[in-house]
């Protein structure tokens, strides 16, 4: 039957019919003397009719709203904005952002291979705002044969910039990190958060707040906890002004450090002797980045008290601290006391020249050798390669440029040490993946990957409340951390993922900068 055929009967059924859009009545008569071309004219007519009034009903295609048929080559795009999330200091809030994320909030892809993870070029929008702070190369002039050494009082442009938002995704991506191991930066955190004490402090033993971790023995220190708990959590972007998920226990976990503080800026309560300048030091860090972030004026004077005992406390005969104030010092005590120096410096806090000095003197003579190229624990001692990665990060501090061939003969032999060593120790590797990041050279592209990935493997995945946390005791015991606890081989596996963004780039003044590579001297192998 034609198509006329099927319209004619149609018709006849129902007599005169009104045609929608046809301003008459159609005739069954009519239709019939009308030929099948002319019928399938019509039909199709009012078929582009319907379409265009459907078409301008939804708003039309205008010339602002077009199709684009590109896909976003893994390359340059950031995979981590294909699943639903927002990000606005805090990846997993439901607040709206115009930030693309860093991190979902749904589930990891098992799918997604770490070999896919984007790279980018360097970032022109980096720079000049966002530039790192140039290496502070006054503070090794007395190295230079001069006495022009002034304090640390100069304005740093954005420095603690790269923590939050696109720039951090930016800077994860640029730098070495993966999706993988921002997520376990945040799982990390979410256990650190969840194992705070009613009062706003944590401890070490985690077993005072929690029957489901193991149970571990060693040193205390509230003071040190407190601020080992809250420095990942700030490296990360989190502070107390801003609204996040974690805003609320920084918060209260900096109150309680100011309540406890004395009026000479000392921050130490109880604990064990030994860790009485060493949690000073951390928790010192912890206050002037708190500042640095926030701005917050009621951590001002809290931070600068607490740098002003730091310089109270310096031993006016070495140049370093240890144990108790004014006691010769040693590198691993002076490690934490040069960065709470330099968290100081960030904030905007001025520190002495002769502080600077004397931090100076101590590295000099814990060198180990004429060229200042390993370093011992205590003065006078044999060299120990972990000491030498925490030296080494204070000599970039104190101003040594990249290209010091001590500098490149010290990070040669820690590159060539963590290359042939098996033992894991997360206070050795928390300094020299600052080290070598700083360096980035050949020898940071082969360790980047190592520590990233075996950080990622060992990091407790599951329902429990040991979810997100490293196990000091598993895959194998770490060498510090079985005497320390599971805070603090979070805390420190959490900081050393966070190295990609938690400073800018020491040695570039715009991160749009090329990074050609160091040249080495000496052979890295043979040790003294």
């Amino acid at each position: 039957m034609t198509l006329r055929n099927v319209l004619v009967k149609a018709l006849e059924r129902i007599g005169r019919t009104p045609l929608p859009f046809v301003g008459r009545d159609v005739h069954v008569d009519t239709l019939r003397s009308v030929p099948s071309w002319g019928l399938s004219v019509l039909l199709h007519a009012l078929a582009l009719l319907l379409l265009a009034i459907l078409i301008r009903s939804s708003g039309g295609l205008t010339a602002d709203r077009s199709f684009v048929g590109e896909f976003a080559m893994p390359e340059i795009a950031d995979l981590t904005s294909l699943v639903e999330a927002d990000r606005a200091g805090d990846p997993f809030t439901n607040a709206d952002s115009s930030d693309p994320p860093s991190l979902g909030l749904q589930p990891a892809d098992p799918l997604m291979q770490l070999s896919a993870q984007p790279r980018i070029t360097n970032l022109v929008d980096f720079a000049p705002d966002l530039a790192g702070p140039e290496p502070m190369k006054n503070l090794g002039l007395s190295l230079r044969g001069t006495e022009a050494l002034p304090g640390l009082g100069e304005h740093i442009t954005a420095p603690f910039s790269g923590r939050q938002g696109l720039d951090r995704a930016k800077l994860v991506r640029r730098e070495g990190g993966t999706v993988h191991s921002e997520k376990c930066v945040e799982d990390g955190l979410a256990w650190i958060v969840r194992h705070q004490k009613s009062d706003g402090s944590w401890v070490l033993n985690v077993n005072e707040v929690c029957q489901s971790c193991p149970a571990q023995f060693g040193i205390e220190s509230q003071t040190g906890a407190t601020g080992l708990a809250l420095l990942p959590l700030l490296g990360a972007g989190y502070i107390h002004t801003v609204k996040s998920r974690h805003q609320e226990a920084i918060r209260r976990g900096l109150e309680w450090l100011c309540e406890h503080q004395q009026e000479n800026g000392d921050l130490h309560v109880g604990g064990t002797g030994i860790s009485y300048l060493y949690s000073h030091a951390i928790a010192s860090m912890a206050l002037c980045e708190a500042y640095g972030l926030s701005r917050d004026p009621k951590l001002a004077e809290p931070a600068r008290r607490a740098i002003a005992f730091i310089v109270a406390s310096q031993d006016p005969q070495t140049g370093g601290w240890r144990y108790v104030p004014g006691q010769a010092g040693d590198t691993s005590v002076f490690g934490w006391h040069i960065f709470a120096l330099r968290s100081g410096h960030m904030a905007g806090l001025t520190i002495p020249r002769s502080t600077l000095r004397g931090c100076n003197d101590y590295l000099n003579l814990a060198a180990a050798d004429g060229k200042k190229t390993i370093y011992a624990y205590l003065v006078g001692r044999p060299a120990s390669p972990i000491m030498t990665a925490e030296a080494l990060v204070g000599r970039q501090l104190l101003g040594w440029p990249r290209d010091h061939p001590s500098l490149l003969k010290g990070v040669g032999r820690v590159s060539a040490d963590l290359e042939k060593s098996s033992e894991r120790n997360i206070y050795y590797w928390y300094y020299a993946t600052q080290l070598l990041h700083n360096m980035k050279d050949k020898d940071w592209d082969r360790w980047n990957p190592r520590v990233r990935e075996e950080l990622v493997k060992s990091q407790v995945v599951n329902e429990s409340c040991t979810g997100g946390s490293w196990d000091p005791a598993q895959p194998v015991p770490d060498r510090w951390g079985m005497t320390a606890g599971r805070l603090f081989q979070t805390s420190l596996s959490v900081l050393t993922l966070e190295v990609y963004y938690r400073y800018l780039p020491l040695y570039r003044t715009a991160d749009s900068d090329p990074l050609p590579d160091a040249p080495k001297v000496g052979d890295p192998q043979k040790k003294k």
